[in-house]
C-alpha cells in the first residue's frame, strides 16, 4: 500500500533540475555497454603486506558487481563472503573497481578466465577491501541520437556546466534508480520506520527512505534560496580536511562558504546521525522534512544500528569535459562526456541535467 503523498513520489521519481531555463542536448545513454565506462578511485594502494590478502583490478562487461563476484567465486572454489568490495557498479557498463581476496587463492584468480570478466595484476594488502573505501569514480559516457547538432550539442553542454561552476555546484541527489519502480522501496523504508524495529534485511529499503528524505531536503532548501546560504545550527564539512563542525555563527562562516573553504551538509537521518543544533533555523528545515513524510523527530533511534545515518554534502563540484563520440556499427555519432564525482554520487543525475532543459 503507497504511503508516501503524490508529491513527494513525484519528487522521487522526477526531481526538478537546477538548469532548465538551459536548453539540454537530449540524446540516449548506454546505447551500448562501452557508452558507460565507470573507473574507481581507490581510497588507497595495496600497502605490500605479504600473504594476508591481494588488491587486484576487476574490469566487467554487462554484469553487476555481485554477479561479477559470484563468477569469481566460482571459478576460484571461494564463499562469497571471501571477497571485499567498495563498491557496486553498474550493470548495462564497462567498470573497473578494486576487489580484496585472501592471498592463497592467487593461483586461481591468475588462472581464472571468463568472457565479461578481467582479473587485473594482485598485490598482496593487509586487510580486506570494505564498503565505502574509495574517494570516488572517473566516468567516460557517450550520449547517442541527440535532438540537435554535435556542434549545438557540445554549446549546450558548456552553457550547463558554466552555469553549475556559477552556482557552486550541482545538486547531489540520489538518482530515482534508488527508489524503486514507483518508489515502492521508499514506501517499503516508511512502513519499517512506524514499526519501531528493523531487522539486517530491512537495511536496503530504510537506506532508499534516508534518500528520499535527504533529496526532499535539498530541494526545499533549494526552493527557498537556502542552498548557498549558512543558516545557524547548520553542519559545515571543511573541505581540505573533512571535518564537520555546528555553525554557530553565520556571519563568520558564509564568506568561507562562498571562498569554497566549507560545504552545508544535508541530514542522512539516523540514530547517530549528527543533526542541526537543537532550536536553530537549520533543525527546523530538518523537522520539516521529516514532517512532509509523517515521521516523527524520534523516529530513528530505534533504529539502532541498521541505520546509524551520517551527513552527505549538498552540492558536488562539476567539471565536465565535453567532445565528439564516433558512430559504432549502426550507432549514430554522439558526445563523449568524461567527469568524475565523489564516491554516493549520480552520474545518471548529472547527465539528466545535461540532457534536460528547455527548448
Amino acid at each position: 500500500m503507497s504511503v508516501l503523498a503524490p508529491n513527494l513520489r513525484d519528487l522521487m521519481l522526477d526531481p526538478p533540475r537546477q538548469t532548465t531555463t538551459l536548453a539540454g542536448i537530449g540524446g540516449r545513454l548506454r546505447a551500448r555497454p562501452e557508452d558507460f565506462r565507470v573507473i574507481e578511485i581507490p581510497a588507497y594502494s595495496a600497502d605490500g603486506t605479504p600473504d594476508r590478502h591481494v588488491l587486484f583490478r576487476m574490469t566487467k562487461r554487462g554484469l553487476t558487481t555481485e554477479d561479477a563476484l559470484m563468477e569469481l567465486c566460482r571459478g576460484c572454489s571461494i564463499p562469497r563472503v571471501a571477497l571485499g568490495v567498495a563498491g557496486l557498479k553498474d550493470k548495462d557498463a564497462v567498470t573497473q573497481q578494486f576487489v580484496s581476496a585472501p592471498a592463497n587463492v592467487e593461483a586461481a584468480l591468475a588462472n581464472f578466465s571468463h568472457p565479461q570478466i578481467e582479473v587485473g595484476e594482485r598485490r598482496p594488502h593487509s586487510h580486506k577491501l570494505r564498503r565505502g573505501h574509495l574517494h570516488g569514480n572517473r566516468f567516460d559516457l557517450v550520449v547517442r541520437d541527440l535532438a540537435m547538432p554535435r556542434p549545438e550539442a557540445l554549446a549546450r553542454v558548456e552553457h550547463k556546466r558554466a552555469a553549475l561552476v556559477a552556482a557552486g555546484g550541482a545538486w547531489n541527489l540520489f538518482g530515482e534508480q534508488r527508489f524503486g519502480y514507483g518508489a515502492a522501496n521508499v514506501d517499503r523504508g516508511v512502513q519499517v520506520l512506524s514499526r519501531a524495529r528493523a531487522q539486517r534485511r530491512d537495511q536496503f529499503v530504510i537506506s532508499a527512505l534516508q534518500s528520499a528524505l535527504f533529496n526532499v531536503y535539498l530541494i526545499r532548501r533549494a526552493e527557498a534560496g537556502l542552498l548557498r546560504q549558512v543558516l545557524e545550527g547548520d553542519v559545515l564539512r571543511k573541505r581540505e580536511t573533512g571535518g564537520m563542525f555546528v555553525c554557530a555563527s553565520a556571519a563568520e562562516d558564509q564568506p568561507r562558504l562562498d571562498a569554497g573553504e566549507l560545504e552545508i551538509t544535508g541530514p542522512i537521518h539516523g540514530s547517530k546521525m549528527r543533526a542541526a543544533e537543537a532550536g536553530s533555523p537549520a533543525a527546523e528545515l530538518e523537522a520539516a522534512t521529516l514532517a512532509e513524510f509523517g515521521i516523527p523527530a524520534d523516529a530513528w533511534r530505534a533504529m539502532g544500528k541498521n541505520a546509524p545515518g551520517t551527513r552527505r554534502s549538498l552540492q558536488i563540484d562539476v567539471e565536465v569535459e565535453a567532445g565528439p563520440a564516433d558512430a559504432v556499427d549502426d550507432l549514430t555519432p554522439g558526445v563523449r562526456l568524461r567527469f568524475a564525482l565523489p564516491a554516493g554520487s549520480y552520474a545518471t543525475v548529472l547527465c539528466s541535467e545535461l540532457q534536460e532543459g528547455c527548448e
